[in-house]
């Protein structure tokens, strides 16, 4: 049993080396995320014991899921670090500055890409309009350009598993260039600027996702 995960773990390391740069502590980080969580609420203890960083997440209102932190690495095109989430079965979620910027393994729908003008900036209290494009699947939907309006709804306590902090909350309405259609997100951010929670809407009718970051990456 021990050498069949050992080889598991092995072969699946390989077959993500190929989309990443660099990664830490990958051995341990998969080997807990492929073989040790499920969907689930871990307590408070175990969580805050574990090496690396993690967060709740909720796809389309289903079940709360674990993912852990298994790769940090630059996007070239906006020098911004990504982040890249694994679920127990192989699910991949890729934040960029608390915006997902991209799922794979996600039953029914994938967001493919997310990509702005703007460099994708942290959600910000200011007043902004910013242009953005998605790309997902099924159906081969790319390039669906889009206009984003973002604003501040106001302050207040927010609370996970192992911290309680003051944030600001920031809200954005995307409204599609084409078909009109509109979808909302919401950012939770802390003092230092950085998104604790969020729920984001990232195709129309089809994906939105929760996060609630429990330990968050330090660079």
């Amino acid at each position: 049993m021990t050498y069949f995960r050992s080889a598991l773990l092995i072969l699946f390391v390989f077959f993500l080396s190929g989309c990443s740069q660099r990664f830490q502590d990958v051995n341990s980080t998969l080997d807990e995320a492929l073989f040790g969580f499920d969907d689930f609420t871990h307590d408070r203890e175990y969580v805050a014991g574990l090496p690396y960083a993690s967060m709740y997440v909720r796809i389309n209102q289903g079940p709360q899921l674990f993912m852990v932190l298994a790769y940090a690495e630059t996007n070239p095109v906006t020098g911004n670090t990504q982040l890249k989430w694994f679920s127990s079965d192989k699910a991949m979620i890729t934040t960029e500055n608390g915006r997902i910027v991209k799922t794979n393994r996600l039953p029914g729908a994938n967001l493919v890409g997310l990509s702005s003008s703007t460099q994708l900036a942290v959600p910000t209290s200011d007043t902004i309009a910013w242009q953005a494009e998605y790309d997902w699947q099924p159906n081969y939907h790319f390039s669906q350009r889009a206009q984003v309006e973002s604003y501040p709804v106001g302050t207040g306590v927010t609370k996970s598993l192992l911290w309680e902090k003051q944030t600001r909350h920031i809200k954005e309405v995307v409204t599609f260039n084409h078909s009109q259609q509109v979808m909302e997100n919401n950012y939770w951010i802390d003092e230092r600027g950085s998104v604790v929670k969020s729920h984001q809407q990232l195709i129309p009718h089809l994906l939105e996702i929760e996060f609630e970051v429990l330990k968050p990456y330090v660079e």
